[in-house]
């Protein structure tokens, strides 16, 4: 795979550092994010509603998200078991992403996806984000992060035009996932030999001031990756 990801790269250390990189971010907290968002956004729908029932559903999601909050390192073919504890909270997310509490429910899906991915069950993981996507109910800026989740696990192995397509939905001013989009079409643009394109775009997000300092500092790591001049 890191052969065909790289064919375009002449020198050996340079594709050796571009696949480091690229590493780097195809792994970049895809728990975390989804950990940190959902953690604030059940907090905010827990001091919006009074309702006994969507409080024990908040409770219970803050439960299920200190229950995984230890994963095991994503292993690079098949799954891992995850701890008992973990396996509870797994459960406890399912249960809730499968509930009448709406803003829980999402989010409770959003971070089963993250537990899956983490512990190596790319399907379940993929199935998890894709049911966020499609549902007409889940506040925008969620069904996004799916859809960013999404294609961020595959882009070494999905249909580029499938991944191209989604994430072009992502981009633009104002859009809340922009830079991460753009780093992730980038990525695309390496696998599939062009270079050049995927320079412009790094060199566009390093100098971005309105995308997270992780991607700028992840951006200029590829353009020293790709640049035929460095040894």
């Amino acid at each position: 795979m890191a052969e065909d990801l790289f064919k375009e790269v002449d020198e050996e250390m340079q594709a050796e550092r571009l696949r480091m990189a690229a590493k780097r971010y195809a792994g970049a907290g895809i728990g975390l994010i989804v950990a940190v968002l959902a953690g604030i956004g059940a907090w905010s729908w827990h001091v919006s509603s009074q309702k006994s029932q969507a409080l024990e559903a908040t409770g219970a999601y803050l439960t299920a998200l200190r229950q995984t909050d230890h994963l095991p390192s994503t292993p690079s073919s098949g799954t891992v078991d995850l701890t008992t504890t973990a396996q509870a909270g797994l459960a406890l997310l399912q249960k809730l992403a499968s509930s009448d509490a709406k803003g829980v429910a999402v989010l409770a899906r959003l971070q089963e996806g993250g537990v899956q991915a983490a512990r190596g069950d790319v399907k379940g993981a993929l199935a998890a984000w894709d049911a966020v996507q499609k549902d007409p109910n889940a506040d925008s800026a969620l069904r996004d992060l799916a859809t960013l989740l999404w294609c961020q696990k595959q882009l070494d192995t999905g249909e580029p035009a499938t991944l191209r397509s989604r994430l072009a939905l992502l981009t633009g001013k104002g859009k809340p996932w922009n830079g991460l989009a753009m780093e992730a079409l980038a990525v695309l643009d390496v696998r599939e030999g062009h270079v050049a394109e995927a320079r412009q775009k790094f060199a566009a997000l390093q100098a971005a001031q309105d995308v997270p300092q992780g991607v700028r500092n992840r951006a200029q790591d590829m353009m020293q990756a790709l640049d035929p001049t460095a040894g």
